[in-house]
């Protein structure tokens, strides 16, 4: 596989293990895969790591698949556990730090986030 984004009208394939990862921050790493107008991200998180507070014009659907994660969302704060979902709509003020064992995310956007398709572009091309 020579990386996790679609083209046209054919299917894209991925497997974790085999998507190179980027970091957007210490102690996370990002896992995309790409389609035509969304993105779904593996997003792990060391413990403690710290995604600091920001805010974009992506929706955004996580659920937690190990581990946890508190996150504060317009001023509400949850600590979330395996199993637990969340959506932040676009443009709302969010932050989330990784709990005692770290987390393993599956995060979605839509639309594409740009910021992180250019960083994941960037990483996969070099290798």
């Amino acid at each position: 596989m020579a990386g996790a984004h679609g083209a046209g009208q054919g299917m894209t394939w991925a497997r974790r293990s085999e998507v190179p990862p980027f970091s957007p921050a210490p102690g996370i790493e990002v896992r995309p895969v790409i389609g035509e107008s969304l993105m779904t991200c593996w997003i792990e998180m060391e413990p403690g790591a710290v995604v600091v507070e920001h805010s974009h014009v992506n929706e955004q659907l996580g659920v937690v698949i190990e581990g946890s994660v508190t996150i504060t969302a317009a001023g509400e704060t949850r600590e979330m556990l395996t199993g637990d979902a969340y959506v932040v709509p676009s443009n709302v003020v969010h932050e989330g730090v990784a709990g005692a064992n770290g987390v393993v995310l599956v995060e979605t956007f839509v639309p594409i986030r740009e910021e992180y398709a250019k960083a994941w572009r960037a990483v996969a091309e070099g290798e």
